[in-house]
């Protein structure tokens, strides 16, 4: 006995992608890094490493939707539940030297869930999770490596991406 197999149509819907370029003045963080204007401690191998608060963030960096880094954008970022934020590291068009390299290490923490998406470095999925913590209070600290002058460096800050529930 056959038993007939109905066809359903199902249509999976691709998550929304929101790019957001991460332009930094690497020169300018090395230096204030390396003159003791921004704290910083040791890894042990020869690597400063800081985390730069909210309120010098400015001064390191800025977001903006556009590879020239001309249509900037203030944060915080929300994304609703089920896409995905995709964040692309670049050095900011200053005129400074090109004497570094950088490195997108990845989300040291986060409260909620900001599951990387398979294959894509830097592309996370958002997933509010049940009882989860309100996204007022989730804190995603992104974390980058560089160089500059063969001096090595590591910043770390929040660029304060909310999940809409």
């Amino acid at each position: 006995m056959n038993i007939a197999q109905t066809a359903s149509k199902t249509t999976e819907v691709e998550p929304t992608t929101t790019t957001i370029y991460v332009n930094v003045a690497f020169n300018k963080l090395a230096a204030d890094m390396n003159g003791d204007e921004l704290a910083h401690q040791f890894n042990g191998k020869g690597r400063k490493i800081a985390l730069i608060p909210e309120d010098l963030e400015s001064n390191y960096l800025n977001y903006s939707s556009d590879k020239a880094g001309l249509e900037i954008i203030k944060p915080p970022f929300e994304i609703n539940n089920g896409d995905n934020i995709k964040f692309k590291l670049q050095a900011e068009n200053s005129g400074d030297s090109k004497d570094f390299s950088y490195k997108w290490k990845g989300i040291l923490q986060n409260r909620y869930d900001l599951r990387l998406v398979a294959g894509k470095k830097s592309t996370y999925n958002a997933v509010a999770t049940e009882g989860g913590v309100e996204s007022e209070n989730d804190e995603v600290i992104i974390n980058i490596n560089f160089k500059s002058n063969n001096d090595k460096f590591s910043a770390a800050w929040d660029p304060q991406v909310k999940i809409k529930r």
